[in-house]
């Protein structure tokens, strides 16, 4: 499968925040989207989720434009992962995952062993079987974005979209989500995430889309796209891309602000 964006605009009403963006991501890929704060990330978002019309240009989903999808149709092909989620009441996590199946079973269906099945798969594939008889609300909030994931997977979309998956994590839990998301990509799924982490990008041998204030959003592997200069022009800071070999002898990169 291959999400594009192809020559669009995004924004309310008459009023445009994103114009010229083009980009396509297929299962396989991780895309990220990074810029400050206000740049259009979450309203290029709402676009890619049918929750905005483009102001001009297009989506498409192989080939096909998704304006006139139903809800029903879009959720077949994307899942949506939010920032932040609590729930009204302590369902335990394979419960909670269990209700990615809704969009299949119906809101007064029964699921079925099928649906279980495929539950149990989600669990597995995000590493937290051991998490399943746990209350939602007792573990921790790097598990319950594993948890978001693993229900959104019960969906059974080829593409993840995921807005800041790893926001007020510490730093562990941020590098075992993010270990769980890279690891998607082998098993068939396409990720678009956004992420405020310039880092992440490289964590995860991303295509990137920087948005910038005032001027075209520039695109392409992480290497090419994060670099010193699109730093200091996309955030008015400076901030040095620094090289190295790690453990396994590949050339790893991570930003290193100066203060």
């Amino acid at each position: 499968m291959k999400l594009e964006i192809r020559n669009a605009a995004c924004g309310y009403g008459k009023v445009k925040v994103l114009e010229n963006i083009s980009f396509g991501v297929s299962t396989g890929e991780i895309c990220c989207l990074l810029g400050p704060n206000g740049v259009g990330k979450t309203t290029l978002f709402k676009t890619l989720l049918k929750l905005l019309p483009p102001l001009a240009g297009e989506v498409r989903i192989d080939g096909q434009n998704i304006a006139r999808w139903t809800a029903r149709k879009l959720a077949r092909y994307t899942a949506y992962v939010s920032q932040f989620h609590v729930p009204p009441f302590p369902y335990i996590v394979e419960d909670v995952v269990l209700l990615g199946r809704l969009n299949s079973v119906g809101y007064f269906g029964q699921p079925k062993q099928h649906d279980y099945d495929i539950r149990d798969k989600a669990l597995a594939d995000m590493g937290i079987e051991h998490l399943r008889r746990r209350v939602y609300t007792d573990i921790s909030g790097g598990e319950r974005q594993l948890v978001m994931i693993a229900r959104a997977l019960a969906q059974e979309p080829q593409m993840l979209v995921l807005d800041e998956p790893t926001a007020s994590l510490d730093y562990g839990n941020m590098v075992r989500v993010i270990s769980q998301v890279k690891a998607l990509t082998t098993k068939g799924y396409g990720v678009i995430m956004t992420t405020h982490s310039p880092d992440q990008t490289f964590m995860t041998d991303a295509k990137v889309v920087l948005l910038m204030k005032n001027a075209p959003a520039i695109c392409g592997g992480a290497a090419d796209v994060v670099t010193k200069k699109n730093l200091k022009d996309a955030y008015g800071v400076d901030v040095n891309v620094v090289e190295f070999a790690d453990a396994n002898g590949r050339i790893a990169r991570v930003c290193a602000p100066t203060l």
